[in-house]
């Protein structure tokens, strides 16, 4: 590996420079990287692409009086860099055999089909209800006259109403029992 840089120094003198600087702190950088990452490898990966930003400016680091903190700034930079995309695909890349089946919120088909049956069972039962005593049930429950008001308008008294009301009960309840 160092003959690679060897023979690269050679051949320019911004490459003689970044090698100088690899072989002078590649080890304290992989370290450093080690420590903030989870993996040997990530840290290797970020400690060379490190070096790869450095060469990638094409400029001498003649004028850089810190090169080792330059090297370091970059190497921190990448690593903001790598926990922002982490973060930026946290929840979005999920193994499909940690994934369970979820309750759902919505009725399951089978309870959407009973609930439809028993609906047709209670507007049969009101269907069949004599018609006063029909007239007077769909009033109060599904209307939401008072028992004044449904009293006034069939003419009845309240005690009356409250009479065709109980009967509608009583009849709807023994029709639904039997169903």
């Amino acid at each position: 590996m160092m003959s690679g840089f060897a023979s690269l120094a050679a051949a320019m003198p911004i490459a003689a420079d970044i090698a100088s600087l690899y072989l002078n702190h590649i080890v304290e950088l992989r370290r450093y990287l080690s420590g903030k990452v989870d993996s040997t490898a990530l840290a290797d990966d970020l400690a060379h692409e490190t070096f790869a930003r450095v060469l990638a400016t094409d400029k001498a680091l003649d004028g850089v009086r810190q090169p080792r903190a330059l090297l370091f700034c970059i190497a921190r930079n990448l690593l903001i860099d790598h926990y922002r995309g982490k973060a930026a695909h946290a929840g979005v890349m999920v193994p499909l055999e940690s994934c369970q089946q979820q309750p759902s919120a919505a009725p399951s088909p089978e309870r959407i089909v009973l609930a439809r049956q028993q609906l047709a069972q209670l507007r049969h039962a009101i269907d069949s209800l004599p018609p006063r005593c029909r007239q007077a049930f769909v009033r109060f429950r599904f209307d939401g006259i008072s028992q004044k008001t449904l009293a006034a308008e069939l003419g009845i008294t309240l005690n009356a109403v409250e009479k065709l009301l109980i009967r509608a009960m009583l009849a709807l309840r023994q029709q639904l029992e039997w169903a």
